[in-house]
């Protein structure tokens, strides 16, 4: 199946309790988002090198799908064959405005539940620092000022750590479904789900 209408798919036996989310995109997020010593900015080629030496560790990649680059040039091409897409907006992660990470708003038009935060990887000296819970913080006020209704969140089922992280940002754990994303060793990966909506009437 191709991601266009994925989400939808698998969210369409929730039942009537859960209203689907129709964001405009792109949605209007700032260049830069910032909390004290950590920041968020779109990511731009230049960033390359200094993302792939925050990512220059295995760890950062083994719940990764696609292949580990092999050069900072490598990275950038990546990231901006997906960007160029047209459905995400990229960022690098920064702590005292070194880069340590990225993460993406996702988003098809095609699927009305609306925003995903995904595709972050943190250098692992970062976990457990309360980097990653700001920086997911600062996207989520973001997100819902821009105008979503929802936030969802996925992770292989295999990334405990992660599930555990989102956890924390008070999003529902929707259980684990069929993805179609393949896994570097050939496996197609079953994926945790997560739902996070709004406080207040909307939630």
């Amino acid at each position: 199946m191709r991601r266009a209408g994925f989400l939808q798919a698998i969210f369409r036996g929730w039942g009537s309790g859960h209203t689907l989310a129709t964001v405009k995109w792109p949605p209007a997020l700032p260049e830069r988002l910032a909390c004290g010593v950590v920041s968020l900015i779109r990511f731009a080629a230049e960033d390359s090198p200094g993302l792939f030496a925050a990512l220059d560790d295995d760890a950062a990649w083994e719940h990764i799908p696609r292949q580990i680059p092999t050069t900072a040039d490598e990275l950038g091409s990546a990231l901006a064959t997906k960007i160029a897409t047209g459905n995400r907006m990229t960022f690098t992660i920064r702590c005292d405005e070194a880069i340590v990470g990225t993460t993406s708003v996702i988003f098809d038009s095609v699927d009305p539940p609306g925003v995903e935060i995904g595709a972050t990887q943190l250098n692992p000296r970062m976990w457990g620092s309360g980097v990653n819970g700001a920086a997911k913080a600062l996207l989520i006020e973001a997100c819902f000022a821009a105008g979503a209704t929802s936030i969802y969140f996925r992770t292989d089922e295999r990334n405990h750590r992660s599930a555990a992280a989102i956890r924390k940002l008070g999003a529902r754990d929707l259980g684990i479904r069929q993805d179609t994303r393949t896994r570097r060793d050939g496996t197609v990966r079953r994926s945790r789900f997560f739902r996070l909506d709004p406080p207040g009437p909307l939630g």
